[in-house]
Order: C-alpha cells, then structure tokens, then sequence
C-alpha cells in the first residue's frame, strides 16, 4: 500500500527574507506537520536540535587536520505511545507544537573555505509496522553584536610611490576616505577617493573591496583563507597626467555574513577589512587597508530579556544513551521516562553527500555574489 505518511514537513514561528534567522536567547517555536494519505497508527514522535562547528583541511606534508564543537544538542518526544498505545491520525494534516529557548552562549552560522557553524532541527516520526520517516530543517543563528559609538567614524589613507619607464620617472597616489569602519551586514559604506596618475605607467583598474579574513584552528594549527564579499571596480583606464574622483560612492556589506570575531566559537575567527587597490600596468599595483568592525544588529526579532526556566525543563542533557543498537538505526527507547527532552547521541542528521547552504556561501565555499574568490596571494 506504501507509506501511509504522504509528507512530514516542520515550520518555524517566522522567517526572514525566507530563511529562518535567530538571535541566541531567542524561543524557537514551531509545530511538527504530518499529513497522511490514509488512517494510519503513529508510535513516537521526536524532535532534536543540534548546533556544530567543524574544521577540517588536508596538508601536503603533514595529513589532515579537523576539530569539532558541539554548541547544542537537545532532544524530545512530541509524542511516545509505544506498540501497545499507538496514536491514531486520521486522513489529512495533523500539527504537533514545540517550543526552545536557544542558549544565550551561541556563535553565529558560518560556512566557509575549511569550516562551518551550523543549527539544524529534526524531526523523526515511527508510524506502523516500524515505518520510520524523518525530515530535517538548517536555521540560521546571528548574534546580536555591539557595535561601539565610536567605530561609527569615518577613516582615510594615503598612498603614494614612484614609477619609472621610458626614460621617465612620476608617481602615482590616492586618497580614500570611508564615512564608517563600524558597520552592521546590509548597510552601506560611502567611499570618498581621488587617484592621479603623473607617472610614465598607466592604471588598469580601481577597486574597493570587503575582505573576509577567516582563520581556522585544528590540532594546535593555522590555516587562513581571504576572501572578498563584495566590490566596487572601475576598470577605465588612467594613463599620465589622468586623474579620477569617486564621489560617495556605495559599497554594501553582505545582509548574512557573521559578526568579526565570531564569538563562542573557539576554532574560527573572522574579521574584516576595507580594500582600495590601484591595479598598474606591468603587474604592479598600490593598495591601502582599513579594518572593519562588523557587528549584527536584525530587526523584527523579540529577544526574550530572560531565560524561562521551565521552558527547556523537558529538554535533557548529553551522556543519555537513547539510541538503539537492533535493526531500527532512528528508534529511541523513551520507557524510562515519557514526553521528556533528551540530550545525547544524535542519529545522522543529513545524508554525507548534502550539504547545509548558507545565503552567502555555496557548497564550495565561494561567495554566492557576482564576485569572485581572490587568492590570498593576490590581496
């Protein structure tokens, strides 16, 4: 007769430019939906919550180096009949509600070149004759970081070197101002630059970037990885005696890229930097950084001011042991104490061949952005 489960789907109180974004501190409610394509007998119902961050790269010389860290790992049965007291769900949509306090103590969701912090909610349903059905949800977790009255300021450089070719000698310089190095993810930075050029050589392009600096820790070692998420290029050419003004020119931040430090995670770091470089014929080229400090400031979420502490009483703590060694590789064994939340060992929450997506970053770890990877050597 096949599966009498015709869909299992959970959805999330709100969602934020369709992607289910909180703040740590935050309640997660949602309700479970089942909908059967028949009368069908439902045994348990159960749901986990798991946060983690992983690193992993291969080295040449030295093998493969990883680290992981487990920053939530609850679980409860919704519902817990057992064989001898199933729950009959009759034809149609049938809703199941659940609540969670997020912990206050959780770094943001990243993913990137050699590492991630990922939030994923499951939901495994056993109906009749062992029928098990299981479906699982990625949502994103953003910190609300301060960003002090003082990085609110604005910044400038300078930079100037001469060049010599064809019997003749000149230099080329800029100024650049930026009106903020305290940014939130979907603001803007305005760019005040003036670039002359009175050398024999001629410039090939302008651009001003935000670079991602990401720096991975596993087994006592360092990998670093940069990246630019978003730019402003002008590639009309300047030959001697040419100069070029920009005028309050925007360059965004990224709406979904983490806060620099990314706080309570103890094996990436990220910070950021404002990029001008001067591209100069021959290879050559002048550059000037100014660091960034991003923090994330999401409007429309109700952060609650204090923990309930009897919100996540039914939610348990790691080292219970509830998973089964028979046939049933998702069958937990909640006897010993009905309708409660577990923490513990978590059956495979995604085949190994998927992959959790984050809005900035594909599955490669390249900026979902009309921008490419730059190599490291390059900035």
């Amino acid at each position: 007769m096949g599966t009498a489960i015709e869909s299992l789907e959970v959805d999330l109180e709100h969602d934020i430019d369709e992607q289910y974004q909180y703040q740590p501190g935050e309640i997660l409610r949602g309700y479970i939906s089942v909908t059967t394509s028949r009368q069908t007998f439902i045994t348990k119902i159960y749901i986990s919550i798991t946060g983690q961050g992983a690193v992993a790269w291969e080295d040449p010389q030295f093998g493969s180096f990883n680290a992981n860290e487990e920053y939530i790992n609850a679980k409860h049965s919704v519902e817990d009949r057992g064989m001898n007291d199933p729950l009959l769900l009759v034809k149609g949509e049938h809703k199941f509600p659940f609540e969670y306090q997020l912990p206050d103590n959780l770094p943001s969701s990243f993913i990137g070149k050699f590492g991630s912090v990922t939030y994923v909610l499951k939901v495994i349903v056993n109906g009749e004759k062992s029928e098990t059905n299981i479906t699982s949800e990625p949502f994103l977790v953003i910190r609300n970081a301060e960003i002090p009255e003082k990085s609110r300021k604005s910044e400038s450089r300078s930079m100037e070197q001469r060049f010599w070719g064809l019997c003749s000698t000149g230099k080329i310089k800029f100024d650049i101002t930026i009106d903020k190095v305290g940014v939130c993810p979907g603001e803007d930075i305005y760019i005040q630059a003036e670039v002359a050029n009175t050398s024999p050589l001629y410039i090939t392009a302008v651009q001003a970037s935000i670079v991602m600096n990401t720096l991975y820790h596993a087994r006592k070692k360092l990998i670093p990885f940069r990246q630019v998420v978003n730019k402003r290029r002008d590639e009309q050419e300047m030959t001697q005696g040419d100069g070029r003004k920009w005028h309050n020119v925007r360059l965004t931040v990224p709406p979904y890229i983490p806060e620099s430090n990314l706080d309570y995670c103890d094996i990436i770091e990220i910070s950021y930097s404002f990029q001008f470089r001067v591209e100069i014929s021959g290879g050559k080229e002048l550059r000037a950084e100014i660091p960034l400090l991003i923090g994330s400031k999401p409007k429309g979420l109700e952060i609650p001011t204090t923990h309930n502490p009897l919100l996540n009483k039914n939610w348990g703590s790691p080292g219970d042991d509830i998973i089964n060694n028979g046939n049933n590789q998702h069958e937990v064994d909640y006897s010993h104490e009905a309708n409660e939340w577990h923490r513990g060992i978590v059956p495979e929450l995604r085949p190994f061949d998927t992959t959790m997506k984050n809005p900035l970053f594909d599955n490669t770890g390249k900026a979902d952005l009309p921008e490419e990877i730059i190599e490291s050597s390059r900035l």
